[in-house]
């Protein structure tokens, strides 16, 4: 068998961690830990593992996990770039760290912004987290339709990983 590279490691390990973000988005990160509406807690390995390296002593109760992870992820995402997202239309305001905040509540949404996101219309019944993902793809000006938000957001959440697992390795590599 042959050995496994450090940048195939690294590139594997983002690739779980761009899906763990992906489910944490379409769960929401107060709910990721929690068990609700008989749904158990998300598997979140690997940005528990971040989490914990970032904030040790943060993983005492649910309060404190929900609150180490909303702060990590809105370190992450402001470090994302302040261009457009991909695609987007050119007289758009949405940037990646627009569309992260939005998409993952991180920091939490201003009100004013929560309840525009919440009376998007993207079906009466559906979750926070598909209001959210259309309220971006329409004031970002991407096609709606076919494309799920999952691969709309691809490069932001593969973005996002990058950071988190650099800033793991700069909290665990000696100086």
């Amino acid at each position: 068998m042959p050995a496994i590279s450090a940048v195939s490691t690294i590139d594997q390990e983002q690739q779980i961690l761009t899906v763990e973000l992906e489910d944490l988005r379409e769960r929401g990160i107060s709910l990721a830990f929690d068990r609700r509406d008989g749904e158990g807690a998300v598997a979140l390995e690997t940005l528990t593992r971040i989490v914990k390296t970032l904030r040790p002593g943060a993983w005492i109760s649910a309060e404190h996990r929900i609150d180490a992870t909303t702060d990590v992820l809105a370190e992450a995402i402001e470090q994302l770039p302040e261009g457009r997202l991909p695609g987007a239309a050119e007289n758009s305001t949405i940037t990646w760290r627009n569309a992260a905040r939005i998409l993952f509540q991180a920091p939490p949404l201003p009100f004013e912004l929560f309840v525009a996101v919440k009376k998007t219309d993207s079906g009466a019944s559906s979750q926070f987290s598909a209001k959210a993902a259309h309220y971006v793809q329409h004031a970002a000006g991407l096609p709606s339709g076919e494309q799920p938000i999952a691969e709309l957001t691809q490069p932001l959440r593969h973005e996002l990983a990058r950071i988190l697992l650099r800033e793991e390795k700069a909290m665990t590599t000696p100086s």
